[in-house]
């Protein structure tokens, strides 16, 4: 495993350990949102389930393919923040 990888990796288990917190700790509003959103995850298989084979496919692709843009744009943020917050110490002279 290169440094690259490990990177990653490590970017990955961080941003999924606070996204974890956040979810325990968030308000009732949202977790009442991230509720919604698994009922409505398990319609949504069932609707799936009752298309034709291709545009099923072409659907669950499409998922898979949004949520890892979401995925990779999350750890990007993460790093960016991580960059922000390092230029941010420099310029008020604490690094």
């Amino acid at each position: 495993m290169d440094r690259n990888e490990i990177y990653e990796t490590a970017i990955t288990e961080l941003t999924e350990a606070a996204l974890a917190v956040r979810r325990k700790s968030c308000e009732e509003d949202e977790k009442e949102i991230y509720r919604e959103v698994g009922a409505l995850a398990k319609e949504a298989k069932a609707v799936m389930e009752k298309l034709p084979e291709k545009e099923r496919q072409v659907l669950d692709e499409y998922f898979t393919k949004t949520s890892r843009i979401a995925q990779q744009e999350c750890e990007y943020l993460y790093v960016q923040g991580a960059r922000d917050c390092v230029e941010l110490l420099k310029r008020l002279g604490v690094l």
